[in-house]
């Protein structure tokens, strides 16, 4: 082989080693709370339904470091009849550099909370992937609909994983 074939091989295993490096699966997690407004459209018995607006912030303390100080704005609907609840929804994230991404939220009967990565910006562009959330902390709204912080109204756990292009 000579020597610039040998060459053209190696940049060619080089470019390649990298994009599959790039393109890997990277796990997260967290926590993020904030204020959240909620909007009731019906509260009874029989059904429940209401969507909500938060703004939240990830904690500094979750241990991934990409989103650390990250801030979130969600928007669902959500619906509760014979006692099992069913959202949708949406949230736009901005990392500390201002660069986005977001997701869709969805909760239904008898499954696990589903995220699913949509789009992103700067360095979050084509981002894929999901994972599940939890609520790990609740408390009961004020009279107009309102909550704040992780102690009084709502702490979200979260995990996946992400691909990036």
């Amino acid at each position: 082989m000579n020597t610039l074939t040998s060459f053209g091989l190696a940049a060619f295993m080089a470019a390649s080693a990298a994009f599959a490096a790039q393109a890997a699966e990277t796990a997260y997690s967290g926590t993020f709370c904030g204020h959240t407004k909620t909007t009731m459209l019906q509260a009874n018995s029989d059904a429940t339904v209401f969507q909500f607006e938060s703004w939240n912030i990830q904690t500094p303390d979750s241990g991934f470091k990409p989103w650390e100080n990250a801030s979130n704005h969600c928007i669902a609907y959500y619906r509760i009849t014979q006692g099992k609840a069913t959202a949708i929804g949406s949230c736009l994230w901005t990392d500390s550099d201002g660069d986005t991404f977001i997701g869709e939220l969805s909760q239904a009967p008898d499954r696990a909370n589903v995220w699913t990565f949509l789009a992103g910006t700067g360095k979050w562009k084509g981002i894929t992937g999901g994972g599940t959330w939890q609520r790990v902390a609740a408390g009961k709204n004020g009279a107009d609909g309102s909550g704040a912080g992780c102690i009084s109204h709502s702490c979200i756990s979260h995990s996946g994983k992400y691909t990036l292009p």
